[in-house]
């Protein structure tokens, strides 16, 4: 019987240093990554912008005739500074009074609910529980009754986060006003036989990153609207006087973010909506089950998949990962990154599987 040859393997130690230095710069780049996560966040979040901004800017330019594209750069972050200044002290004065007076008013409510005669009422009666109940209404009103002290508190400790969005402003303005300029020079830079075919991929992805940003204002405009309706004519049946258009502003907000923004906003709007009548809120909690289910199954999926070619079981899964990657701002640029992916998995497709296969057919 022939015995097995022997095997031998030679690694010279070039091979060996190669490993060793290909290993020391995976963990140098993993280690640097780490250090400027936060940075790459800003600059990739500040891109995302000015990609999905640069449509009004041109815009602006055609319509005022402005020859500079700073001029009209600005005219555009004037007017949304403008528009969330006017929402937000629209909003948030109410929000935090309502707020501050239902916490006071927890232990009369409680007390009320005692000496009602619902079942849930009569079950805390006969199971002795009226002490803890009582207890625990006071202290939840001590505890939270410095409302506006603690949103202040709350306040001071995200200046950090101030601080990395006016990071995001500034560097999105430059973007907007030497991006195309940056682009020119860098085709310019690298000219190549593939460069009109680079150039339509980066169109495509910018394409597909703006009509996500304009199906989602179509979105927040729709979802605004509805609710706006809903909460007049709600607030009128209940006979219950609330701020409709700050509400609706804030579904509005909400509602930039895909799939999920809607339960965001309904549970602050019937939370809100609690605070004034319980009947109320049970109208507002159906009218958005209701609305959301009829836009994630239709208008979403939708206007999604034509804005950014995406089928709407993609749009969907996109969605769900970006939320699982980075939360809220994950889930705003899943679908942009998910058709960008699109564009270049179909480029490669088109230039290298294609061809190979007609070949092979040949």
């Amino acid at each position: 019987m022939q015995q097995p040859r022997p095997v031998t393997v030679h690694v010279t130690n070039r091979t060996i240093a190669r490993t060793i230095l290909w290993v020391l710069a995976a963990v140098v780049l993993y280690k640097f990554v780490g250090r400027v996560s936060h940075i790459l966040t800003i600059i990739f979040a500040s891109a995302f912008l000015a990609m999905a901004l640069n449509p009004v800017v041109d815009w602006i330019k055609r319509l005022f005739k402005i020859d500079s594209r700073a001029g009209a750069t600005v005219i555009t972050y004037l007017t949304v500074v403008l528009f969330l200044t006017g929402f937000f002290a629209l909003v948030t004065p109410p929000l935090i009074r309502q707020t501050r007076d239902f916490i006071k008013e927890v232990p009369t409510i409680v007390d009320d609910f005692q000496q009602g005669n619902s079942g849930l009422a009569r079950f805390v009666r006969d199971n002795d529980l009226d002490d803890r109940f009582s207890q625990a209404s006071r202290d939840f009103a001590s505890q939270y009754s410095d409302f506006g002290g603690t949103l202040l508190n709350t306040g001071k400790r995200v200046v950090s986060a101030a601080v990395s969005v006016l990071a995001v402003i500034v560097l999105t303005f430059m973007m907007l006003v030497e991006g195309p300029r940056w682009l020119r020079a860098f085709w310019a830079a690298f000219p190549s036989k593939n460069s009109d075919r680079h150039k339509k991929i980066v169109h495509k992805i910018y394409r597909g990153v703006t009509g996500f940003a304009l199906g989602q204002v179509t979105l927040a405009i729709a979802g605004g609207f509805f609710a706006f309706i809903a909460l007049k004519i709600a607030s009128n049946v209940t006979d219950v006087s609330i701020n409709a258009v700050a509400l609706a502003g804030i579904v509005a907000v909400f509602a930039l973010i895909p799939m999920f923004g809607n339960l965001l906003s309904a549970a602050i709007i019937v939370l809100v909506a609690l605070i004034s009548s319980g009947s109320l809120a049970l109208i507002m909690l159906i009218y958005f089950v209701v609305y959301q289910q009829i836009e994630n199954h239709t208008f979403q999926p939708f206007i999604q998949s034509r804005m950014s070619q995406l089928t709407p079981m993609t749009v969907f899964v996109a969605a769900l990962l970006g939320i699982g990657f980075g939360g809220i701002f994950g889930a705003i640029v899943a679908i942009p990154v998910a058709s960008a992916v699109k564009v270049l998995v179909e480029d490669y497709l088109e230039h290298h599987h294609r061809p190979k296969t007609a070949a092979g057919e040949a």
